[in-house]
């Protein structure tokens, strides 16, 4: 019964693909693969392909190393700095249109804090909003800033299943610091590492909130992404079918980058037994 609810609208989505409505509420008409061809012939659509795949590596990139930063400098928080575990999970409690606002208020471009700090290096005046780079960035910090302690906790939950006699015969080795993370630890927790990428891929290929909220999908589209552009395909252009078809799309790419992460990590770990 469970399985059958959660894979109902899979199923809904897969079937109003196959089909287009000229009109709301008139006669589907059965197309096949129509849509998924149309999608695929229109330049906006693989636009926003790209502009998805720079998203997804730039969350990634910035994401995973903060993380393991972080995770590490948490793990040897002691006493009474132990609370600042407990905080970090702070910013993921926060809606993807709470962090956006905040997010505007701190980039803002004539009083924002970032942009007071950046002055200070002789950078100023930086129209994060206006400038397409800049408004990647600012949407990749956002959404790397809203799900960084998912990271964050999972490679301290790592951290704690790794043997403690193994880090102390590390130290006595000459092992310390970020010599004895690189080759003992990160090592041990690959599992750890490969959920905590599937998990935030997954989180920023189907963000829509941040995006929304923070930039609009603009300047120029240039943070155009697949949910900007099935939220535009849904609610504004109204059409269902065609939206159905790229929430498939998203589907898949979210299956096909989760079986990549997961072999690689398999792969690692055979290599390493």
């Amino acid at each position: 019964m469970v399985t059958a609810l959660l894979l109902f609208p899979v199923v809904y989505a897969v079937f109003g693909s196959l089909f287009d409505t000229e009109v709301i509420g008139g006669t589907p008409e059965f197309v096949g693969l129509g849509q998924y061809v149309d999608l695929f012939q229109d330049p906006d659509f693989l636009w926003s392909i790209g502009r998805t795949f720079v998203f997804v590596t730039g969350v990634l990139v910035i994401g995973i190393p903060l993380g393991l930063v972080f995770a590490f400098a948490l793990s040897r928080a002691t006493g009474k700095l132990r609370f600042l575990r407990g905080i970090t999970i702070v910013p993921y409690l926060i809606s993807g249109i709470a962090t956006a606002v905040i997010f505007r208020l701190v980039l803002n471009r004539d009083f924002g804090e970032v942009n007071r700090v950046l002055g200070f290096f002789g950078i100023e005046d930086l129209a994060w909003f206006s400038n397409p780079t800049l408004a990647m960035l600012a949407s990749v910090l956002a959404q790397v800033w809203s799900d960084l302690p998912l990271v964050i906790l999972l490679i301290l939950g790592g951290r704690r299943t790794i043997n403690a006699e193994m880090l102390d015969a590390a130290d006595v080795d000459g092992a310390t610091g970020w010599k004895r993370a690189w080759r003992i630890s990160i090592p041990l927790i690959i599992p750890q590492l490969a959920l905590a990428t599937i998990l935030l891929s997954y989180q920023a290929l189907t963000s829509l909130g941040v995006i929304l909220a923070l930039t609009g999908g603009g300047p120029v589209d240039a943070t155009r992404t697949l949910p900007i552009a099935l939220y535009e395909t849904a609610f504004i252009d109204l059409e269902t079918n065609k939206a159905m078809a790229i929430v498939i799309v998203i589907l898949l790419f979210n299956a096909l980058l989760t079986l990549g992460y997961w072999g690689l990590s398999r792969r690692y770990e055979l290599e390493g037994a």
